[in-house]
């Protein structure tokens, strides 16, 4: 029995025409006995970024939003296909329907035909994109590193969570954003968030670990600690407790320095540490100190 086949062309982005640096970043497939074009690309371009850190990914993405609607056009105009012999070649279809060829960085090429191995076409497709694209995926997803303003950010979004319907944070008169404290005449510091407890004022740092090194928790564990031990004595004198928001590092293999890390950090009497687990509970602590 003759399973038929399908034709693709890859969208290559020519970095070089001297060097002939070639990296595919798209491609075309045709399905003759299902009379069906698609379009397939990586949703973004990091690892493109990589290689060439000044490629105009603002003008290929724009090409990739053509190419899409353009399938999708000529597939609602399913007789242009038979013009073209594209069940043996993609090449002048793509020259006269997709793209010109010129001396430009994207061009279409690498044209093959296969034979159609199953009729669910959206399964080959997924084969082609894991085939060609896997690896922008692969680059596309790290684990993201936690940083200060996302301790922050989610920290601001639990107590927006736990406000009841009719409140707002604005309705709070002990609890605010972007608290200044002056140590002495020569400097102040800024803390994202404060509030009022029953006793004492809750000065709220976030500070993250997410780091790459164990060096780098090291010097950061020693810095915060050098500046919660310098204020000991104005916090005593003000009642102020510095509330430090904590991110651990994703590597396993620097928990150990994280660990000694803590340590350092629980040794300022005025400083408390509040794990990133912990935090919605330190949120209904806040919303329960200030609006009740």
């Amino acid at each position: 029995m003759n399973k038929g086949t399908f034709t693709y062309a890859l969208l290559q982005y020519h970095h070089s025409q001297v060097l002939g640096e070639v990296l595919n970043i798209g491609l075309v497939v045709y399905f003759p006995d299902h009379n069906k074009l698609d379009f397939i690309y990586p949703n973004k371009l990091i690892r493109l970024k990589f290689a060439y850190p000044d490629v105009p990914e603002k003008t290929i993405k724009s090409y990739f939003k053509y190419f899409l609607s353009r399938t999708k056009e000529l597939n609602f105009q399913g007789e242009v296909f038979s013009n073209y012999n594209l069940g043996s070649s993609l090449k002048n279809f793509l020259d006269e329907e997709f793209l010109a060829p010129d001396s430009s960085a994207l061009q279409f090429g690498n044209f093959k035909t296969a034979v159609l191995y199953t009729p669910n076409i959206q399964q080959i497709t997924n084969q082609l994109y894991n085939l060609y694209f896997s690896v922008f995926q692969h680059h596309d997803n790290p684990i993201k590193k936690i940083d200060e303003s996302i301790l922050l950010k989610k920290y601001k979004g639990f107590l927006e969570d736990l406000l009841p319907e009719n409140k707002s944070l604005k309705d709070s008169q002990t609890l605010y954003v972007d608290y200044l404290i002056s140590p002495n005449e020569s400097s102040s510091l800024k803390f994202d968030i404060a509030w009022k407890g029953s006793k004492d004022m809750h000065l709220v740092k976030p500070l993250s670990f997410d780091l790459i090194k164990p060096e780098s928790i090291q010097r950061k564990a020693y810095q915060y600690f050098g500046q919660f031990e310098d204020l000991q004595g104005y916090a005593r004198d003000h009642d102020y407790l510095f509330d430090v928001i904590l991110a651990k590092p994703r590597h396993k293999g620097l928990y150990k320095a994280y660990d000694n890390a803590i340590r350092l950090l629980e040794k300022p009497d005025r400083v408390k540490l509040i794990e990133h687990a912990d935090l919605k509970d330190y949120s209904e602590k806040t919303i329960e100190a200030t609006l009740f």
